[in-house]
């Protein structure tokens, strides 16, 4: 059994993988037959497998440890040659684009595919390389910094990750302290975060104007790979969010308030649903022994992913200094295996995260065997529903986890899933507006933030917090710095999520069939097709947030 931690990883040489994948262009442009074009690319595949697991090996190992001098290099020297060999890559895209045995490839390949290899192609022009280079040196700047950032409270002394345990305590003192901690260290950093957030979209709008956009939001949506909806689409899910969403959240909170005998709620109460907050029971390897119970019992096929993952030291999921404070799943195409890391901190949230996650593994399990997906990514809004609808899919074995706090988990979760909407809508709101209007003072940025925060969530206050009070409770979200533009897929999701808790209350085994169905299509549709295909509503209609909040509010006894 392969072991992650065993797996030996070496410095891709930049000048050697140029060459390699130029001489794959080559080759496949030489190509006298459809078969000899296909015996090209099943070699480029297994290389292009053994060079991305290669690049994740550096990653993961970064970011289990950003204070480990020789990861942090690598990930320096791969942050540098990283667009170079992205742009060489999509060389190699526009050969199975411009072939003249495009028609028979059509016949094997799915339409999304050319349709995503056109995008990536586009998103990969050589004229923004060396500000690519500069992004990549930037964000991992912030990693560092955020990674760094150690807070002494209540004894301990905590990584940014591990003070938001304190979040969800039902001594609100303790929340509010905690909170306050949590602001201040944004406030003791905010130069820097200003500076770095600063210099990425003055980078990335250089980037968009090199090619000829009239700012980054239309480069953004090609990288995001928006291959079925528009700015437009997404504006109108927005107006929806708060015509819908938000005063289904305020009902939501307003049960919370009077359960808790809050008159007036701060932001240090919004992750808190319930009197006693429900924590999971028993240690890691209990909480471990319980998943590998419910994942063989869900079905054959993930009881057997997990175990292998856990055999195969696929988890890293303990909170610690130095480690990055994220949590994400990683797939390692030429190991046929996914990678977890999280930040586990003894919160109802522990469970949420390896459900999440899970939800991802199994979906990267099931796209190495899908021959189109090494050449075309899921797109992130359909990754998502994986993850996010695997929460609620693990509902019939919760009680493992949560003992006779379960109904109270239950609650916190739907209700967290729901009032992440607004949330999440915020936080796409205010990239759009940054890169539509990149000449925003870091003082503009923060009063549109509050505006909206304020707008899309008025049952909360930041008042008193600092940095938070001011509009800064943004620089926390690594995606803002990290991913433009990679946040309202989250909401997309989140949304389907929910269809799919909805179908599981009527018919649990019909709905993780249909589930399954979803999976199994991997990249070969665009997420509104996938919708389509799996009977699915859209988010972009009106009609389908009428149907979400009935169901939710049957649920939940609104």
């Amino acid at each position: 059994m392969v072991k992650i931690s065993q797996i030996k990883y070496v410095r891709p040489n930049k000048d050697e993988v140029l060459n390699k994948l130029a001489e794959f262009k080559t080759r496949f442009n030489n190509a006298k037959t459809v078969n000899e074009f296909y015996s090209v690319h099943d070699e480029y595949k297994e290389y292009d497998e053994q060079l991305g697991t290669n690049i994740r090996i550096a990653f993961i190992r970064f970011t289990q440890d950003t204070r480990d001098e020789f990861y942090a290099a690598e990930q320096d020297y791969l942050d540098e040659v990283g667009p170079e060999i992205s742009v060489a890559s999509a060389e190699i895209a526009k050969c199975y684009l411009n072939t003249p045995f495009r028609k028979e490839l059509e016949k094997r390949f799915p339409r999304v595919m050319f349709v995503n290899l056109q995008m990536a192609v586009d998103a990969n022009d050589p004229r923004i390389v060396s500000e690519k280079i500069e992004q990549n040196k930037l964000t991992t700047e912030y990693t560092k910094l955020m990674s760094n950032i150690v807070i002494d409270f209540n004894g301990e002394k905590l990584p940014m990750s591990g003070i938001r345990k304190y979040f969800t305590v039902a001594d609100r003192e303790m929340r509010k302290q905690a909170y306050m901690k949590f602001g201040q260290a944004l406030e003791d950093n905010k130069g820097q975060l200003d500076e770095i957030y600063d210099k990425l979209v003055k980078v990335r709008t250089a980037m968009g104007r090199k090619m000829e956009f009239k700012n980054f939001s239309p480069l953004g949506y090609l990288q995001m790979q928006r291959n079925c909806y528009t700015k437009e689409d997404i504006a109108k899910f927005r107006e929806n969010v708060l015509k819908y969403i938000v005063p289904l959240t305020c009902k939501i909170r307003e049960k919370v308030r009077n359960e808790l005998n809050i008159d007036k709620e701060y932001l240090y109460d919004d992750a808190v649903f319930t009197v006693d907050e429900p924590k999971p029971v028993g240690n890691p390897d209990y909480l471990f022994k319980m998943a590998s119970k419910m994942y063989n019992e869900m079905s054959q096929e993930t009881g057997k992913l997990f175990d292998t993952m856990v055999e195969s030291e696929c988890f890293d999921v303990m909170s610690r200094e130095g480690k990055w404070g994220g949590g994400y799943c990683e797939g390692l195409p030429a190991l046929k295996l996914p990678f977890i890391l999280s930040n586990w901190n003894g919160s109802a949230d522990d469970i949420d995260v390896l459900t999440h996650e899970f939800g991802h593994a199994l979906e990267f399990y099931k796209s190495f065997f899908i021959e189109s997906d090494f050449l075309s990514n899921i797109s992130m809004e359909t990754a998502e529903v994986h993850s996010m609808s695997m929460e609620f899919l693990a509902y019939p074995w919760i009680d493992l986890f949560f003992g006779d706090k379960t109904p109270e988990y239950k609650f916190k979760h739907i209700g967290g899933a729901v009032s992440f909407l607004p949330y999440g809508t915020i936080v796409d709101y205010f990239q759009q507006t940054c890169y539509d209007n990149p000449d925003m003072t870091p003082a503009e940025r923060n009063a549109f933030y509050n505006k909206i925060e304020h707008q899309f969530m008025p049952w909360t206050s930041s008042e008193g917090i600092p940095a938070i009070k001011d509009g800064r409770r943004w620089q926390r979200q690594a995606h803002i710095f990290e991913s433009p533009f990679y946040y309202i897929d989250y909401c997309l999701a989140q949304f389907t999520a929910l269809q799919f808790l909805a179908l599981s209350q009527q018919d649990y085994k019909a709905t993780f069939e249909k589930y399954i169905e979803f999976l199994n299509y991997g990249g070969t549709k665009t997420f509104v097709e996938l919708l389509d295909a799996c009977g699915l509503k859209s988010p972009f209609e009106e009609e389908s947030f009428k149907l979400i909040v009935a169901s939710v509010e049957k649920i939940l006894d609104l």
